[in-house]
C-alpha cells in the first residue's frame, strides 16, 4: 500500500493555498482536499509493516506546535516537479516520525527535511512557456506568507494513484499533547 505520514491542515489554510495555486497559474494545482504537510513519504509498504508503524506512531509524544508558511519554492531537482510553499515548525515532529518509521522497518532516505506543502505539480518536460510562467509566479508570489497555524495532530495516509490524480485516505490520526 502506498502511504505517507502528514499533518492535515485546517480548512482556512487549505482554502488559502488552493486560492494561491489558482492565482499562480503554473502546472496542475493540487486539489484542495489533498493539501497537507508531509512528514515522511513511505512508498509502497506491506500492511503488516504499516501496522507496526501505527504502533510506533501511537507512542510519539509531541506538544502542539506552530507552523509558518512563507515563500514559494520549486522543488524536485534541476527540472522541478512541484511548486510548494515552505512550511517551518514541524522539524521536531518529523524527526520523531522518521525514527518511528525506521523502528517499524521502513527504510527512508537520509536527507534534510524541508517542510513544505505542494500546491502545484509541474510538467515533466516543461516548454519555454512553462518556464516563463514559473519565473513570473516566483516573481509575483515568491514572498507570499500566510498566518501561522497551530498543529494539533498528524496522520497516516493511504495514497492511491488514479489517471486524474492521487486520492488520499486517512488510515489513523494521532493527537498531539496540549500539556506539552
Amino acid at each position: 500500500m502506498r502511504a505517507f505520514i502528514a499533518c492535515p491542515l485546517p480548512d482556512h489554510v487549505t482554502s488559502a493555498l488552493a486560492d494561491l495555486a489558482a492565482r499562480v497559474k503554473v502546472g496542475r494545482a493540487v486539489p484542495e482536499e489533498n493539501l497537507h504537510l508531509t512528514l515522511a513519504f513511505l512508498e509502497e509498504q506491506p500492511v503488516e509493516v504499516l501496522e507496526a508503524l501505527h504502533e510506533e506512531l501511537e507512542v510519539i509524544s509531541s506538544p502542539l506546535f506552530e507552523v509558518c508558511f512563507r515563500g514559494l519554492e520549486p522543488m524536485g531537482g534541476k527540472t522541478p516537479s512541484v511548486l510548494a510553499i515552505r512550511a517551518e515548525g514541524a522539524e521536531a515532529l518529523q524527526k520523531q516520525v522518521s525514527g518511528a518509521a525506521r523502528l517499524a522497518g521502513i527504510s527512508l532516505p537520509h536527507r534534510r527535511f524541508r517542510g513544505h506543502v505542494t500546491i502545484a505539480r509541474l510538467p515533466r518536460h516543461p516548454a519555454e512557456a512553462d518556464q516563463v510562467a514559473l519565473g513570473h509566479a516566483l516573481e509575483v508570489f515568491g514572498a507570499v506568507e500566510l498566518p501561522p497555524v497551530t498543529v494539533d495532530q498528524f496522520a497516516l495516509f493511504r495514497s492511491e494513484l488514479h489517471p486524474d490524480g492521487a486520492r488520499h485516505e486517512v488510515l489513523a490520526e494521532y493527537d498531539l499533547s496540549t500539556s506539552g
